[in-house]
C-alpha cells in the first residue's frame, strides 16, 4: 500500500484546474437536460439521450479522478490518458448530436445554445487534457 498524502499543488495545476472545468461544465449540462429539456427525466428524449448520459458518466468519473490525483493515489497516469482521449471523441459526437438536434428544432430560447456551447467547450478541454497528458 502506498502513502495517502493531499497533492495540493495538483489543484492550482493545469490539469487539476482542467478536471475542475470540467465537472463545473458537467453539471451546467445536466442541469440544462433535466430542467430545460425534460422536465421530469434527463435521458428521454432519443437524440439526446445519449449525450446526457454520456454527461453524467463523465461527471461521476472526473470527480473520481480529481478525488485520486488530489490525494496522490493516482497510478494509473496511462489509464487517464485513454480516457480523456475517449472522452474527447464521445464528447464530439455528442456535441454533433446536440447541434443535429438544434437544427431540428431551432428552438428560440437561449438555453439550449448555451448547452450546445458548453458541449464544445467539454470536448475541447477533454482533448487539451489529453494533450497535456502526454
Amino acid at each position: 500500500m502506498g502513502d495517502i498524502s493531499l497533492n495540493t499543488r495538483y489543484l492550482s495545476s493545469q490539469r487539476g484546474l482542467i478536471k475542475i472545468l470540467e465537472i463545473i461544465c458537467g453539471f451546467a449540462i445536466a442541469s440544462n437536460f433535466c430542467t430545460y429539456i425534460y422536465g421530469n427525466s434527463c435521458f428521454g428524449h432519443g437524440r439526446l439521450a445519449f449525450p446526457s448520459t454520456l454527461n453524467y458518466i463523465c461527471v461521476i468519473c472526473n470527480i473520481i479522478w480529481l478525488i485520486l490525483n488530489f490525494l496522490s493515489l493516482n497510478r494509473w497516469f496511462y489509464a487517464e490518458k485513454i480516457y480523456s482521449i475517449v472522452c474527447a471523441v464521445l464528447f464530439l459526437i455528442g456535441s454533433l448530436l446536440v447541434v443535429w438536434w438544434l437544427i431540428e428544432t431551432l428552438p428560440d430560447r437561449w438555453w439550449p445554445y448555451g448547452t450546445a456551447g458548453i458541449f464544445i467547450c467539454e470536448f475541447l478541454l477533454n482533448l487539451y487534457d489529453a494533450k497535456i497528458l502526454q
